[in-house]
């Protein structure tokens, strides 16, 4: 449990950066943008690697039982997470119409995941990063992005779309060998 919360630490304490008033910009000019940006994504990778180490290693303790219906709903919302995840990325008219993709995609994959499953390791993966995504949705203020901005077209919607359901599609086959649960 210890690489976990470690992992969690570092990878929502680099992501906690941007959200202190003025850190991330002056980050960005001590180091540079590249710089800056390499070692953010070395702590985010390095982050969820001991997630995932700390994740493996905590053995099959019950806190509650799943909800009923919470397996059903995440095989029908993931989909959607996965696509609003995608569509932060890309030039879409969802990004213009929803203001957090990613946040709310992340919300909504970590929500479906707390109802599905009632145990410790997924409890303690899946609740920070709801109340993260939740918490930023919140407390976020419009900031310059460091992803080139591009006026939306329908084209990258329907490879948001696409990709999503490619990427649906892999987990639902693989999450049985990947996370030890099989779906189908």
């Amino acid at each position: 449990m210890n690489a976990m919360v470690l992992g969690l630490a570092l990878f929502f304490g680099v992501h906690a950066l941007p959200l202190l008033a003025g850190v991330r910009q002056r980050l960005i000019e001590v180091l540079g943008r590249w710089f800056y940006l390499g070692l953010f994504s070395l702590g985010s990778l390095t982050g969820l690697s001991l997630v995932v180490q700390g994740y493996q290693q905590i053995g099959a303790q019950r806190l509650w039982p799943a909800v009923e219906f919470g397996r059903p709903l995440a095989i029908a919302l993931m989909p959607l997470a996965l696509i609003l995840i995608i569509a932060a990325y890309l030039p879409t008219f969802i990004k213009r119409k929803v203001r957090h993709p990613m946040l709310l995609g992340v919300a909504l994959w970590a929500a479906v995941h707390l109802l599905a499953n009632g145990d410790l390791a997924s409890t303690l993966l899946f609740a920070p990063f709801l109340a993260y995504a939740l918490l930023d949705m919140l407390l976020s203020k419009v900031r310059k992005t460091l992803i080139p901005v591009r006026s939306p077209q329908l084209v990258y919607d329907i490879l948001a779309v696409i990709f999503g359901l490619m990427a649906y599609s892999a987990l639902l086959l693989s999450h049985g060998r990947l996370f030890g649960a099989a779906l189908l």
